[in-house]
């Protein structure tokens, strides 16, 4: 079944690519509890917000972790080829080829610095209902780290 999804995913990817040259921009928002995110080596889990937001343009796909403040860490790399983990049993891995950091200055100006790296978002077993990305990255200025689990939509005691 995952060989499936993934030759589909594939084909449509490399649709997109002959088909056109201004490819759609697809942004899905997914609620739920980020449980870690760490910035330049420096931990700011406390501040890191309740959604995640996955960015799809093309062959390229982010995950975007946002802090109170306004910064944004985004794992950013190409769509394929996701590999699955045999060690591990279902779990994928995403290659992660820059990260992407946007920070809001006190006079509200937004500096944007992109970092390359080798690094990684992994999709590992969660609850029922339930799906977890955790990304991580070591870059120049450190290393970036960010887990997020949406929230189930199953009632509780389910």
């Amino acid at each position: 079944m995952l060989t499936r999804l993934l030759t589909l995913v594939l084909l449509l990817g490399l649709s997109c690519v002959v088909g056109s040259h201004a490819q759609p921009l697809t942004r899905n928002v997914l609620k739920g509890a980020c449980e870690k995110l760490v910035i330049a080596g420096r931990d700011v889990s406390p501040t890191c917000g309740e959604s995640l937001v996955n960015t799809v343009q093309g062959r390229r796909t982010s995950f975007d972790f946002t802090s109170s403040d306004g910064t944004t860490v985004s794992f950013s790399g190409t769509g394929m080829p996701q590999d699955r983990q045999e060690e591990v049993g279902v779990d994928a891995l995403q290659p992660v080829s820059a990260v992407i950091l946007m920070v809001k200055g006190t006079d509200g100006g937004i500096t944007r610095d992109t970092l390359m790296t080798v690094g990684s978002c992994r999709f590992p077993p969660a609850g029922p209902g339930r799906s977890t990305v955790a990304c991580a990255a070591d870059t120049q200025r450190g290393r970036f780290e960010g887990t997020f689990t949406t929230a189930s939509d199953a009632p509780a005691g389910k």
